[in-house]
């Protein structure tokens, strides 16, 4: 191990001074996520392997993950053994999906057609949580009840098959609706 990083930013930077064979990210890195910097060592000519390692469920922000094709995809859930598999796999210049990867990439073949586009006032709603507003403010800011932010913030998690304020935030960088 030559390091650890705890931004998106750092992690470039270590690398670049680095120049580790292997690379072992999360995809909710502050500033800059874990598909943000693979794409950064790619334009760096960085020759490293990559593995995402990561506690992330929305269904879109794996999948922009898995078509970076990274060399690897565990989850954070999957046993320690398997990310011990999966490094070693990729060590020896073999690629390792977890099951839970594995069946992302099947959907990436066979997209879901029932995740349908968020509505103007969900992407409103998004947005302000993902700018760690409450609901009594946002329902404040966009002139609507606290009852109403909690149906659409309910409705934006099933939708986005999100469960908590992280990945929503997550979210809402991916698609532009925050800066990182």
């Amino acid at each position: 191990m030559v390091g650890e990083a705890g931004t998106g930013p750092d992690a470039v930077s270590l690398c670049r001074r680095t120049n580790p064979s292997l690379v072992l990210t999360e995809l909710c890195l502050p500033e800059l996520d874990g598909v943000a910097v693979k794409r950064q060592l790619q334009r760096d000519g960085s020759r490293a392997r990559l593995l995402y390692y990561s506690g992330a469920t929305h269904r879109e922000l794996v999948l922009e993950a898995l078509r970076e094709q990274p060399h690897g995809f565990v989850h954070k859930e999957d046993p320690l053994s398997t990310l011990m598999e999966a490094i070693q796999a990729i060590a020896r210049g073999a690629s390792y999906f977890s099951p839970f990867a594995t069946e992302m990439k099947d959907r990436l073949r066979s997209p879901d057609s029932s995740q349908s586009a968020l509505t103007g006032r969900e992407r409103s709603v998004l947005q302000l949580v993902a700018q760690g507003r409450s609901n009594k403010e946002i329902a404040e800011k966009l002139g609507v009840s606290s009852k109403t932010v909690e149906y659409h913030r309910g409705r934006l998690m099933t939708k986005l098959d999100a469960h908590d304020v992280a990945t929503l935030t997550c979210y809402a960088l991916r698609i532009g609706l925050i800066a990182g």
